[in-house]
């Protein structure tokens, strides 16, 4: 007996329980004809075939049958099972009826439907934001002008162009680059020219396209000076003797 348990545990289970079943003089027909478990089954315990074993539960328990028609020490070969194939995956659809297998197919499917279908909502979404954001960094940004108006006629000589934008972009009037607070707004003083005057106002972001917005306005001729917004005060502190001319 120490000569067979030293064998036993040389070999593997399979090794182990063909050796026995061979001392016993048993077929594996005999076996399956005793014990009342498949043929198959006992064949792949016999060659370690694990993945031709249902599920591990149902597999200590024909092994046990198994052992115990042999006359063996079922609780060895079934520590020796664990510890070789505890975790082994189940085949277990011979064991099922056909409704069982196709609720456990249909489930399968249904499982890999449901992952593949959120991995592509994933992608979509993180598809759309990447593109949503790329699309606004390129494209033009919101202007509108607020002053002057377009077409517009004056006679004084100069104005406030103001309007209002992202507050990203970077606005320019007439090529000079204007400040603008936090919210997009600004405003810029310009001179004008006798005549006609084209007024380009341009707002862009670091790497996009320029959103540029045009006024025309027209300074009306006058035979004098132009018109300033403020004049120099008249001296009031000359002296009196000093402020007449006398005539010849």
């Amino acid at each position: 007996m120490p000569f067979l348990m030293h064998q036993l545990q040389t070999g593997s289970i399979g090794e182990a329980m063909r050796s026995l079943r061979k001392r016993q003089g048993f077929s594996q027909a005999m076996v399956a004809q005793r014990t009342h478990v498949q043929r198959k089954y006992i064949d792949a315990f016999e060659h370690d075939a694990y993945h031709n074993l249902p599920d591990p539960l149902y597999a200590r328990h024909f092994l046990k049958q198994i052992i115990e028609a042999l006359h063996g020490d079922s609780a060895y070969f079934i520590a020796r099972f664990d510890e070789e194939c505890g975790t082994c995956p189940a085949v277990v659809d011979a064991l099922r009826t056909p409704r069982q297998r196709i609720s456990k197919h249909i489930l399968q499917h249904w499982r890999s439907i449901v992952s593949r279908l959120m991995v592509g909502a994933l992608a979509l979404a993180l598809l759309v934001y990447v593109g949503g954001q790329v699309h606004r960094l390129l494209s033009p940004p919101a202007l509108l002008v607020d002053s002057p108006s377009n077409n517009l006629q004056t006679a004084a000589a100069s104005l406030v162009v103001s309007g209002q934008t992202e507050g990203e972009a970077q606005v320019q009037v007439n090529g000079t680059a204007i400040l603008t607070d936090p919210t997009g707004r600004f405003e810029a003083p310009i001179v004008l020219t006798r005549g006609l005057n084209i007024i380009t106002v341009e707002a862009r972001r670091k790497h996009g396209r320029p959103q540029i917005v045009e006024r025309t306005v027209y300074l009306e001729g006058l035979e004098g000076p132009l018109k300033t917004s403020s004049t120099a005060p008249l001296r009031q502190d000359l002296p009196h003797h000093l402020g007449s001319v006398s005539r010849r």
